[in-house]
């Protein structure tokens, strides 16, 4: 055998040996990219249950506190409003006792209204038992009944109920967003338009504001204690749901909110 045909050989070998290397390698980068990632998601898939678990405590301690207002707080009012009533034939006329009753009750009723305000904030429950569109609508009424600002609410769609983990994330966040237009965007009017289709559910939040609310989830999110824009994109992560933020016309601020395969899971007969 010649000396070239041995260099060929040689460098034949040596050339099937660097790419069997190079393989070998490639191989072993993508076993650990895989790794990686299985462990990446077994990471989220733990912070997922572990979110999901301390929003349940918190829907749980809601529920404790809510039936204790109701049930403790609120009928003890109720009785004091009907001794109030009681009162009435036993005043003397002409020293201004009866117009300070009148007051009195007045005062009462203002509280029983706030309290049943609370109790509906802290645990909807026409949200269990009419579903998310009922329970929002509720929900905007006892605001106007409180607040400085007008909130419209319309449903339309297929009228398919919701899924009841997805039906209260969506409630906690309409929740959330409707507080801090009240607190920082100055807005008169808020228009919230909810509809279905046979795969998404959308809920779109118009108010004619400052335009403050983005930077107002967005500073929250900075607070200890405060739901922010992080968990109500955390809630609606949980969910498969998403937002998104756009400039009103001619001001405010519009919040989309879109959820897909929203639906109620079938019943079996």
């Amino acid at each position: 055998m010649q000396t070239v045909d041995i260099i060929v050989i040689g460098t034949t070998v040596m050339l099937m040996l660097g790419v069997i290397v190079i393989i070998l390698v490639m191989l072993q980068q993508k076993q650990v990219i895989q790794h990686k990632l299985v462990i990446r998601d077994k990471d989220l898939q733990l912070q997922r249950e572990r979110l999901i678990a301390v929003l349940q405590g918190q829907e749980q301690e809601r529920k404790r506190i809510a039936e204790d207002l109701h049930d403790e707080v609120g009928a003890q009012l109720s009785v004091l409003k009907l001794n109030l009533g009681g009162l009435q034939p036993l005043l003397k006329t002409g020293n201004g006792e009866t117009e300070r009753l009148k007051e009195t009750k007045e005062f009462t009723d203002t509280i029983i209204q706030q309290l049943r305000f609370i109790s509906q904030s802290l645990h909807p429950q026409a949200l269990e038992n009419l579903g998310l569109a009922h329970a929002l609508d509720s929900f905007c009424n006892l605001i106007n009944k409180n607040r400085q600002v007008k909130i419209t609410f319309n449903a339309n769609g297929n009228g398919q109920g919701v899924d009841k983990e997805k039906a209260l994330n969506v409630y906690r966040v309409i929740q959330e967003l409707i507080n801090n237009i009240l607190k920082h965007a100055q807005a008169s009017q808020v228009l919230i338009s909810y509809h279905t289709t046979p795969s998404v559910l959308t809920i779109r939040m118009e108010d004619n504001g400052n335009g403050a609310l983005l930077s107002s989830l967005a500073d929250s999110k900075k607070k200890n204690g405060s739901l922010g824009l992080k968990n109500i994109e955390s809630r609606l992560n949980i969910i498969g749901g998403s937002i998104t933020f756009t400039p009103g016309t001619p001001q405010g601020t519009i919040a989309t909110i879109s959820v897909e395969n929203y639906q109620m899971p079938a019943q079996n007969s």
